[in-house]
């Protein structure tokens, strides 16, 4: 990779150049590029700190990466597609990654959790797979060229990528194969961009790689983005086949996280209140999007595989009969699967896994660990979003999952983020150094405002 780079900076039609004698060190030299209506969730963001995350696991070589594998992986994540459609896609996330050395498997993840695998899909004020926003770049990417600035030994050098395969047009970021294309060329510019603009524009919230401002712009407001997609990056390289799950050893039991791309994180923690108080929260709410597969925690044997009705009733079903219940019949945990762990010395630890879309076992089916039991889904709620309740039991009665799984899970969930919140000073007004104003200046959510 190094010598490649060398190479592309110095010969002079090269993709990456520096321009000669572009130094612009005491005026603007661009404006701030944002998302507009992208809002910063302080309290999601509080539950887990970016310093809490183990290292991501490396990808493979980008010359050993297999167009066919990558595309069962991306079905494994994005799900069934018509018309073959994650063979295109994995030869268009492929070749953007040659062309700008760009990890396939981050490009993948962006498609999933930006634009949830649709080419036509509008998210997050951006367009396309991977929400890419024209606006955010339309001053810097033109007549086929990416131009962008770095600092060098105090000194603002200007770069330039030549992106003039396809026309920067909102069209064609509606087109899968642009799409990407741009992706990689943006983040090819961030990465190489993130630490000039850190020096410049040091009110950033902690975050942990350059693609949180590929959806935030130059000023990162929160790392809550971030983290979900490096964790459907993870759950590629999973589904790829050269990342193993984690694998904790308690209960005297190999223990895998009930997701895939762990560790995954705790929204909601053991004895929260519910209903106004009236209960208490008997498990954990695990972060997860609709259709992710829900997965067997270790060996063991399904002991429920069914519905909780209203009134206490729970009642197994088999594979071909939920559809007969009524999703408006369903109380709190709706589908869910109970799987019971026997240890050799005869204890037992029982997982539950609740609200879920699909349920793909039966009572009385052996499992192993990573069998799919289900889906996430949302079935028996009334207003939250898509998730998997998780519970643990053994013998002495109900257990925390985040602290007997701390490792596959993180996080302290809602409420106790909220009272970490109190507890810190409010927030101020972060001051920012530009260029133009030789001083301390307030920072502004203006779009216009100058960088550098």
């Amino acid at each position: 990779m190094g010598t490649r780079v060398r190479v592309v900076l110095v010969v002079a039609t090269c993709a990456l150049c520096v321009a000669p004698a572009s130094v612009l060190a005491d005026s603007p030299l661009w404006s701030l590029r944002r998302r507009p209506g992208l809002v910063a969730n302080h309290l999601l963001a509080a539950i887990v700190e970016p310093s809490a995350w183990p290292p991501e696991p490396p990808s493979p070589a980008l010359s050993a990466v297999g167009t066919e594998r990558l595309a069962r992986a991306l079905e494994e994540v994005c799900g069934p597609m018509p018309g073959a459609r994650e063979q295109r896609y994995a030869a268009w996330i492929l070749e953007a990654a040659h062309a700008w050395d760009i990890d396939p498997f981050l490009l993948g993840a962006l498609a999933y959790r930006m634009g949830r695998c649709r080419p036509d899909a509008r998210e997050s004020g951006g367009l396309g797979l991977t929400s890419l926003r024209r606006e955010m770049y339309a001053d810097h990417l033109r007549g086929g060229q990416l131009r962008f600035h770095v600092e060098r030994n105090g000194r603002w050098v200007e770069r330039i990528l030549r992106v003039d395969r396809f026309p920067f047009a909102e069209p064609r970021l509606l087109r899968a194969q642009e799409n990407l294309y741009f992706a990689g060329a943006v983040l090819a510019m961030w990465r190489a961009q993130e630490a000039s603009v850190h020096r410049r524009l040091p009110a950033q919230a902690a975050h942990r790689h350059f693609v949180s401002h590929f959806v935030w712009g130059d000023r990162v407001r929160s790392h809550w983005q971030e983290s979900q997609i490096l964790t459907d990056r993870r759950r590629l390289l999973e589904a790829y086949g050269v990342h193993r799950p984690p694998v904790l050893h308690r209960f005297g039991l190999a223990l895998r996280a009930p997701l895939d791309g762990a560790p995954r994180v705790v929204l909601s923690g053991l004895g929260e209140g519910r209903q106004d108080g009236a209960r208490r929260h008997r498990g954990v709410d695990l972060d997860s999007l609709p259709g992710e597969p829900v997965r067997a925690i270790a060996d063991g044997r399904v002991t429920f595989a069914g519905v909780d009705l209203p009134g206490g009733e729970h009642r197994n079903l088999r594979r071909d009969e939920y559809d007969l219940v009524s999703r408006s019949r369903l109380g709190p945990g709706g589908r869910y699967v109970c799987v019971q762990h026997e240890t050799e010395d005869g204890r037992w630890l029982r997982s539950c896994s609740m609200h879920l879309e699909a349920v793909e076992v039966e009572w009385g089916q052996r499992v192993r660990a990573g069998d799919r039991l289900g889906t996430v889904g949302r079935t028996g709620m009334q207003d939250s979003a898509a998730h998997l309740h998780f519970e643990l039991q053994d013998a002495s009665g109900l257990l925390d999952p985040a602290e007997h799984l701390q490792g596959l899970l993180l996080g302290r969930g809602a409420e106790a983020a909220e009272r970490a919140l109190r507890r810190q000073p409010p927030r101020g007004t972060s001051a920012v150094r530009t260029a133009d104003s030789g001083g301390d200046e307030p920072s502004r959510a203006d779009p216009g405002e100058p960088v550098g």
